[in-house]
């Protein structure tokens, strides 16, 4: 089973890598602003190219990348369709218009970028060292310990999904389109689900055991010049963006 490890890569030797994380982030929150501000097709094409160039000098392998591309690109093609379905305009043969398709390639754009921007800019840390850089800037410490913890029990979770999912194909369970099939798959999630709550409960009671009491983490050491030179440049780039959109 593929795991969803965000930070499997965390560690490099690419530009990206060799930023600080808090600059990474601000950058991160300019470049989902001037993305998601606009509703024209010429910015949303200019914001998905400074992603895939985000994207290349991360240096994270395109199966790495195109792996966690998958959700997203499956929600904004949804998304484009619903948007192309539903704006009025000149008719074009089939059930579009020509305002609706320029608005609906806009969104799946838009969708793309903001998931390119978030991956070149979180994937290329640490998760901990991410974590840090989100307390420094002002993000609650009990939000970022749920967090952690969510990512650290998601691992478990998902193995004990795959060791229920084998053991109904040893019974002989074969999925299909079929009533059975979606029943049998409610009623594995309803277990999962079932399971990782008794589960939670006891690893509460196992840190409460050993005198757990404050979920927070750590701060990061303060910034030196130099990480702030080094990542003038891509706070730079985000700003002019975001500016360039105000004025488009």
């Amino acid at each position: 089973m593929h795991l969803p490890e965000i930070d499997r890569y965390g560690r490099g030797e690419s530009p990206l890598h060799r930023l600080d994380p808090r600059l990474k982030l601000l950058a991160l929150a300019f470049f989902l602003l001037a993305t998601n501000l606009t509703w024209e097709l010429s910015p949303a094409i200019l914001f998905l190219l400074v992603a895939l160039l985000l994207v290349l000098l991360s240096r994270l392998p395109a199966r790495f990348v195109l792996w966690h591309l998958r959700a997203p690109a499956a929600l904004g093609l949804l998304l484009a369709l619903f948007v192309a379905l539903g704006t009025p305009g000149s008719p074009l043969p089939g059930p579009f218009t020509r305002e609706g398709l320029v608005l609906g390639a806009t969104v799946l754009f838009k969708v793309l970028a903001s998931f390119l921007y978030f991956l070149s800019l979180v994937a290329t840390a640490p998760l901990f060292r991410t974590l840090q850089a989100a307390r420094a800037l002002g993000v609650p410490e009990k939000l970022l310990a749920l967090l952690l913890f969510t990512y650290r029990y998601l691992f478990v979770l998902l193995d004990r999904a795959r060791n229920l999912s084998l053991a109904m194909q040893a019974r002989g369970f074969r999925e299909r389109t079929d009533r059975r099939t979606y029943e049998l798959k409610a009623r594995l999630y309803a277990l999962l689900f079932l399971r990782a709550y008794e589960e939670t409960e006891r690893v509460l009671l196992a840190m409460y055991a050993r005198g757990f009491s404050n979920p927070g983490v750590p701060p990061p050491h303060p910034l030196t010049g130099a990480q702030v030179l080094k990542g003038l440049p891509l706070l730079s780039l985000a700003l002019l963006l975001l500016i360039l959109n105000l004025f488009w």
